[in-house]
């Protein structure tokens, strides 16, 4: 997808309360690249 500041190929999704705990977030099996994130 073409942004402001050029080319945006992907995407990481993360959560945490703030500080040094940061929890990547991951699809299941069965998620295709290109589905839409909700």
């Amino acid at each position: 997808r073409k942004m402001k500041f050029g080319l945006s190929e992907g995407m990481i999704l993360a959560a945490g309360a703030g500080g040094k705990d940061i929890f990547i977030l991951t699809a299941d099996a069965g998620a295709r690249p290109g589905q839409r994130v909700s």
